[in-house]
């Protein structure tokens, strides 16, 4: 199904393109929301949105589980047994589509009648209903279809429509949001763009894949695990979306937005990065199902880059987060943005999760999720329990306490299980990155804390941060290279090999 190289290659510069694009316009409207209609209103658009994230789990655990069950059929060209496997994932994606539906019409009416956000019933009702036609259709046409071409590492062909997506609903919304003020015209936009960017990609992977018989027996038993899968979704779920609902229950929208704008630069960088590693992942786990010995060795030098290449974003974005979001929410005033403290906790989560990433990646390589249901189930116990006893005293700060929480409990024990139980190695052989680079992190905030830079203008800024990486940057470097030097040598060796290639 073609080579990994040129496939790898046209996957990273495409999601480069779509966060470029994504970010841009992902920081303008919520701005514009803001000064439009106040951090009220903001709130209750992003709570919306987060409940539709929550309603996505319901295809979550078919879809993971597809994915690891696709990974050797792909990798070995066998059409029959990814035909059979996709057939049962169409019959699931039915009917989830048919609860989906009810489960968007309930939530309309609950918010639109029984929930006070200072918008008309209707208008409610609109908004979420059009927040939800875009998933039906993945349920009902598109879903399988994007989980074949992201196992086959056609995963630009889905970002590359995505940035028509972006760019095109983006400025919609902004001409709609600037010309009428209508919250359900601006929504109306977005939701027909998104369904034609959803039918465009089904209509490729049909003429890519003209051999897909829908039609044969059924393989239900390749997706067994959609089950044990969902519990990790949800754990996943928990964890990054629970707060803003409970955030809105216990301390109103304006908090909801405060917390928001905050979680919007994290996410930003989170998605981007994300992005990137998904544009390769599916080499690392086909690699994984039939040459176990290849992976360690690209797995010990991947999991050393993936940590410290996080480690070195968030460091900077502890330290000049905050005189950005200074700047970025200037001449607001129904609501204080200025929070160093949940600077430095969001960055404190952001590691923890990104320290446990790699590992987490093996467990869905190798299919381990019935051994790790009781990981996510403790996960979201410890997150909600600890978030709302939390936020009663310190508001926002408390949900990231709840979630530094639960993620530090779960990185633990994903890394425990995956060295010990898959892998086959020393526990110390990834704990050992943490001490390194979470040693280098504690330099760093210790010389500038989060609000060193406050009320310091963008220009001046810019020119600071760029200065500083040239000594942040080469520390995290160094510091790999001296206590890490098996892996660092390999890292270099690689590169060698690629340039030669080249």
């Amino acid at each position: 199904m073609g080579g990994h190289a040129k496939k790898i290659k046209w996957n990273l510069l495409s999601v480069i393109a779509c966060q470029i694009v994504t970010i841009g316009i992902g920081f303008l409207l919520p701005r514009l929301y803001i000064e439009n209609f106040g951090s009220a209103v903001n709130g209750v658009l992003s709570t919306i949105k987060q409940i539709f994230t929550y309603l996505c789990l319901l295809e979550a655990g078919i879809g993971l589980a597809t994915s690891q069950a696709l990974l050797r059929p792909v990798a070995t060209a066998d059409r029959d047994r990814i035909s059979a496997i996709l057939a049962a994932t169409r019959q699931y994606y039915i009917r989830t589509g048919i609860v989906y539906g009810a489960a968007v019409t309930g939530i309309a009416l609950v918010y639109g009648f029984f929930v006070d956000t200072g918008l008309s019933p209707l208008t409610v009702m609109a908004l979420v209903i059009l927040n939800g036609v875009p998933s039906l259709v993945t349920f009902f046409i598109h879903g399988k279809y994007q989980i074949l071409l992201e196992t086959d590492g056609r995963q630009y062909v889905i970002t590359n429509s995505q940035i028509a997506l972006q760019v095109l609903s983006g400025f919609g919304k902004i001409a709609v949001l600037l010309l009428t003020d209508n919250l359900v015209l601006m929504q109306a936009t977005y939701c027909l763009i998104a369904v034609l960017q959803l039918l465009y990609v089904t209509v490729y992977a049909r003429r890519q894949y003209r051999w897909l018989n829908f039609r044969t027996t059924p393989d239900r038993g390749a997706i067994s695990q959609k089950n044990a899968v969902l519990l990790h979704q949800i754990s996943a779920m928990v964890f990054n979306n629970t707060d803003i609902l409970l955030l809105s229950f216990i301390s109103g929208f304006s908090a909801v937005s405060v917390y928001t704008v905050y979680s919007l630069f994290f996410t930003q960088i989170e998605t981007f990065i994300a992005g990137l590693v998904k544009g390769f992942n599916f080499a690392l786990g086909q690699l994984f199902s039939v040459d176990r010995k290849a992976f360690a060795e690209k797995y010990e030098i991947y999991e050393m880059c993936y940590i410290a290449a996080n480690f070195i974003v968030y460091t900077l974005m502890c330290v000049f987060l905050l005189p950005i979001i200074q700047i970025y929410t200037k001449g607001v005033s129904d609501a204080d943005y200025y929070m160093p403290t949940a600077v430095l906790l969001f960055t404190l989560a952001k590691l923890l999760s990104a320290a446990r990433m790699p590992a987490n990646q093996v467990i869905e390589y190798a299919g381990s999720f019935r051994e790790t249901r009781w990981h996510a189930v403790t996960e979201m116990v410890l997150n909600i329990t600890v978030s709302i006893a939390c936020i009663f005293k310190w508001g926002i700060c408390g949900a990231l306490v709840g979630t530094i929480a639960a993620i530090l409990f779960r990185s633990v024990a994903v890394v425990l299980f995956v060295n010990r139980r898959v892998l086959g190695r020393s526990v110390f052989r990834t704990f050992s990155l943490w001490l390194i680079d979470g040693g280098v992190f504690a330099l760093v905030f210790f010389v500038f804390r989060t609000d060193h830079f406050r009320d310091m203008r963008f220009l001046p800024l810019v020119s600071r941060g760029l200065l500083h990486m040239l000594w942040i940057v080469p520390l995290y470097v160094v510091a790999n290279a001296v206590l890490q030097p098996r892996r660092f040598k390999g890292l270099l060796c690689t590169l060698k090999g690629r340039m030669k290639k080249a």
